[in-house]
């Protein structure tokens, strides 16, 4: 991405608004760290002239990760997504001559934790790796990492069988003892499978609400200055919504969410649809032209929601029975995320 391309994308992104978050991401943002600081300069002098608040975010695999620019996101209060798939990295994040990461990234872990103790460990489970999972979360753990991320890959190439999905079963079962030992142990941890689950419980149709809102004020900018209503369309122009220096085409923008917050005939009627992660946020990805847009949503993910949802109750339900005290204070006090931030600064 170019520094006009950038500099207008922070500009597009001041618009009605007095805060503007910055993600940086890719691809590997890494390999631009000095398009990085140049951004980030850029608007440190926005916000000496008017006051416009900015945060920073970047998701990174790791390997370009070194003391200089962990200094540097510390500096600027830049926050870490830090992608790792634990014993199963070697399996599916290998370097283009067929090296594995594990051992370069084996060194990253306690510096970047030395600098970023909230750092988020972002893991991707695939039909290879499933049997991993609940071991994958472990090292992170660990490792000392506390906040956790765990998605599936649902991309058509990932040929995820019933045997597959057995095991996935498993696994999260393996997960939910962890997350009720850790939660009573008075651990702070978020693991994101269980802990939306919960929210979702919490906030009923609130939650999609929310969800939503939050991904409206998300566009993604493409290297070439293109806007896209959602990061995962990116690579489809005809999600393509405008550019940063003409700005948003509000009526295709409006068209994609009133599409997407359709729902596929099969979630018309399922108990699980107030609570499940897919039912309003799915589109058809091959659709040729605006109008063909279709909710789409795959039978993995079905199955994934009703398997994960009453595994991740039952966790919960264990922990608001027995009162801990970690559990209550995380999911029904509102103040918890700034009495948490007081207390961990001392």
């Amino acid at each position: 991405m170019s520094r006009e391309v950038a500099f207008a994308a922070v500009r597009l992104g001041m618009e009605n608004t007095k805060t503007t978050g910055i993600l940086f991401y890719g691809g590997e943002p890494l390999l631009e760290k000095q398009l990085i600081r140049d951004i980030v300069e850029y608007t440190k002098k926005i916000n000496a002239e008017t006051g416009h608040i900015f945060y920073y975010k970047v998701t990174t695999n790791g390997t370009l990760l070194d003391e200089e620019f962990l200094k540097f996101s510390q500096e600027v209060n830049m926050a870490v997504g830090f992608s790792h798939d634990g014993p199963a990295q070697d399996d599916c994040r290998r370097f283009h001559n067929g090296v594995g990461s594990f051992d370069v990234l084996a060194e990253k872990i306690p510096l970047l934790l030395k600098y970023q103790p909230y750092a988020v460990a972002m893991c991707v489970v695939d039909p290879s790796t499933v049997h991993k999972a609940a071991e994958t979360l472990k090292f992170l753990h660990g490792k000392g990492f506390r906040y956790v991320t765990l998605n599936l890959n649902y991309d058509k190439a990932a040929a995820w069988t019933k045997r597959h999905l057995a095991i996935l079963e498993d696994e999260y079962k393996k997960m939910a003892k962890f997350y009720v030992k850790w939660t009573k142990a008075e651990e702070k941890f978020y693991l994101s499978p269980f802990d939306r689950k919960i929210i979702s419980h919490l906030k009923g149709e609130k939650y999609h609400e929310d969800n939503r809102m939050m991904s409206r004020e998300q566009p993604s900018i493409a290297p070439d200055g293109t806007i896209f209503s959602y990061s995962r369309y990116v690579d489809n122009p005809v999600y393509a919504i405008g550019n940063v220096f003409d700005g948003i085409d509000q009526a295709k923008r409006e068209l994609i969410e009133e599409k997407g917050a359709a729902l596929a005939a099969p979630c018309l009627e399922c108990a699980l649809r107030p609570r499940c992660n897919y039912a309003y946020d799915n589109l058809n990805r091959e659709a040729s032209e605006p109008a063909e847009f279709l909710p789409d949503i795959s039978p993995v993910q079905c199955v994934h929601e009703q398997l994960l949802t009453p595994i991740a109750d039952d966790a919960a339900k264990t922990l608001y029975r027995e009162r801990s005290a970690m559990f209550m204070h995380k999911h029904y006090n509102e103040l918890y995320p700034v009495l948490s931030l007081v207390e961990d600064k001392g």
